[in-house]
Formats: structure tokens, sequence, C-alpha cells
């Protein structure tokens, strides 16, 4: 029977063996159908008649207090998600890294330089992605970043728990609720709007006077909170993979202009977001297996990216693959607005981690530790270096 503690501690070798003998399967704890094929994957997640992200039973309603993007349809998803959707593209996104993460990767990294080692992933990675992304949010990079990376992290703990502790519903609940500094912030955006994601997620195609309710704001922004620490998590799986290819390592050191290619190779190979969730609006068959209708399932983009039948040796880490062909961040109506966000933050992360400390590596003893299945980790980032290299600018 297929368990979650297997997916939870390495799903790769079960996704293989899916694909080959069970493409559509019953995860009897998740009480989900778990889709591993790239061709299944692909229809669930483009064919919106069939299969819709609406999940009136997920418990990011009631933490959220309300409808996140993610599980928005029709009118209300295209009006929420055209509202900020221009905020993430390319041309700000260059903006963005040279005005605000640039900078704050630069300060996350000289105050970590002197202790000559640290764990990457929760001294470097997450502070630096969640105080970039708050600012860029709007919202008060002290408090505000604060809020955001607890529920970021209480968020990804509920979505991989699936019911199975009963308190970490009641606790999760708690943190979330703690929303004043947020709640203060769009307040005052309401009535004094300026540049910010926040802003234009409450006034863009709205006429004067009449801003989006808190409905149709707060929800979005606490679910954000996943995207906010997202960025850091692809950072720590890129240098994860990294370590463990030494030659692809030194490639990167050499030409960082590699970056950006090595981050879209780990985002294919191990991506933070493993699984996104879909319901049957109707009866379906999928994979050969008849679906009922109000039926949720677990969409594996983690394993239809390492497809055979899509990629040649699918389990290799490769920064001279082609991986511009992924399903890391969706695709159809409900892929990711923010992924140029993700793959700026995460490239300027690391840019600034081997330029300031260019040899780098893994503490003496270090062991990979991912976890987490529908949202994966790459765990603790122990790392050493002696070299620093002052700034030139």
């Amino acid at each position: 029977m297929l368990t979650i503690s297997e997916l939870e501690t390495d799903p790769y070798p079960v996704y293989a063996r899916l694909r080959g003998e069970e493409p559509v399967a019953w995860v009897p704890e998740a009480r989900q159908w778990l889709v591993t094929g790239w061709d299944d994957v692909h229809t669930v997640l483009t064919d919106v008649e069939r299969f819709t992200t609406d999940q009136p039973g997920s418990p990011m309603l009631d933490l959220c207090g309300g409808t996140p993007l993610l599980m928005r349809e029709g009118r209300s998803h295209d009006d929420v998600r055209e509202a900020f959707g221009h905020d993430f593209g390319p041309h700000r996104m260059n903006a963005f890294v040279d005005s605000t993460a640039r900078p704050v990767a630069y300060k996350v990294a000289d105050e970590l330089l002197p202790s000559g080692g640290a764990d990457l992933a929760s001294d470097y990675f997450e502070p630096l992605t969640a105080t970039a992304v708050t600012a860029m949010l709007g919202l008060d990079t002290g408090v505000g970043t604060d809020a955001l990376r607890r529920w970021g992290n209480v968020l990804t703990r509920v979505a991989n728990d699936f019911g199975r502790d009963p308190s970490l519903r009641t606790t999760a609940a708690e943190e979330m609720a703690d929303d004043a500094a947020l709640t203060s912030v769009v307040h005052r955006l309401r009535a004094e709007p300026d540049d910010s994601v926040t802003s234009h997620l409450l006034h863009a195609n709205r006429p004067p006077g009449h801003a989006r309710p808190d409905a149709d704001v707060v929800p979005v922004l606490k679910h954000i909170a996943l995207s906010v620490v997202e960025p850091g998590w692809l950072a720590g799986w890129t240098l994860a993979a990294l370590w463990s290819a030494p030659d692809q390592l030194d490639a990167v050191r050499a030409d960082r202009s590699l970056l950006r290619a090595a981050v879209h190779e780990a985002v294919r190979w191990s991506g933070p977001v493993g699984v996104l969730g879909r319901r049957t609006t109707r009866a379906v068959t999928l994979g050969g297996r008849e679906l009922p209708a109000d039926d949720t399932i677990a969409v594996a983009i983690a394993s239809a990216n390492r497809d055979e039948a899509v990629f040649t040796d699918p389990d290799r880490f490769d920064v001279h693959r082609d991986a511009r062909t992924h399903l890391a961040f969706g695709t159809g109506p409900h892929h990711c607005p923010a992924h140029p966000l993700v793959i700026a933050v995460a490239c300027t992360a690391l840019d600034v981690l081997l330029e300031r400390m260019p040899d780098v590596r893994p503490a003496p003893g270090w062991r990979p530790s991912p976890h987490g299945w529908k949202l994966r980790l790459p765990g603790v980032l122990d790392a050493v270096w002696d070299t620093v290299v002052p700034r030139t600018s």
C-alpha cells in the first residue's frame, strides 16, 4: 500500500515505479489520487472544465481566513491575478534585484561572514528571501518579514501533514490569526496607495474609492507567505545539488553566468513544490482509472519533471541540460505568476554567496536531509568557509 511516509522520505523511486505501473494511484492516508506521468499531470493542470483548484475541504481556507489565489476560479481568479501579475514581469524583476534583493543579500551575507560557518538554509537563504520579498510586497520589513516567514513555515507544515497531527491545525490557526501587522498595512494602503504589490492588489483595475475588500486581499497575502520563503528553498536545493556534483559546482564557480541554468535545473530536479492540488468536477477517466466527481487529486509535478518519456537521464542533475521545459511552476491558467521572482531571488542569493564566500562548502559530517512531499525542503545546509572576498561596491 502506498504510504505518505515513503513519499516523504524520498518520493522519486516511488514516482518512477508508479509512472510505469500505476500512473494514477490512490493514497489512502491522504485520501487523494496521486497523478505521476507528464501527460496526465499536464492534462489535469490545463483542463479547467474537469479539474478545478476549488477545494472546499482545504485547511488553507480557514488558516488564510478566506480563499487564496491558488484556489480561486473564473472571474474571481482572473480579477485578483491581473491586479498584481505585472509586478512579476522580467523588467520589474531586474529592477527589484538591483534595488532590493542584492543589497539585502549582501547585508545578510556580511552578518554571517565572521562566523566561518552556518546553516545556510535558516541563516542565509530564508531570511534573505523573506526580507527582500516582504519589501516588494510593500509590507514592513521588520515585523512583516518575521510574520510572513513564520506563516510560510506554518503553512508548509500543515500542507505536508495531511491531518496526522491534530494539534498542528490549532497551533497554525493561532499563528495565522496574529495578523495585525499585515492588516494595518492593508488599511493604510487602501487610503494611501503606492507602487507596491499589496497596493496594486487593492487598487489595480478598480475605480477610485472602490478598492478590493479585505476578503480579496488578506487571504491572498497570507498564502503568498509560501512564496516569500520559496526562493530560499530553491536556492538551497540548487546549492545541495551542486554540492552533490563537484564538477558542476566548479563550473559554476568559474562561470557564474551558469547560475541561472543551475537554478532552472534544480527546480526541475527537485523543486520546493512537489504536488499541486485539484478536484474533479465530474466523473473522469485518467491514466486508465475511473475517478468519481468531487475527488481530490495530488498532481505530482515533481514526478512529471523526472518522466523518462520527456527527459533523458531525468534523475541526474545537469547544469548543461536544457531545462526550460518543466512543470515546476505549473502550467495553464493557474501557473505561478511569481515564478520570475522565485528564479531571480534564488539566483541572486547564490550569486552573492559565491562572490563573498567563494570556497563555501559542506561542513564536515554534513549529510543531506531533505523532507516533505507536497512541499519538499532541502533541509539543513551546514556550511563552512575560509575565504572572504571584500565587496567592491
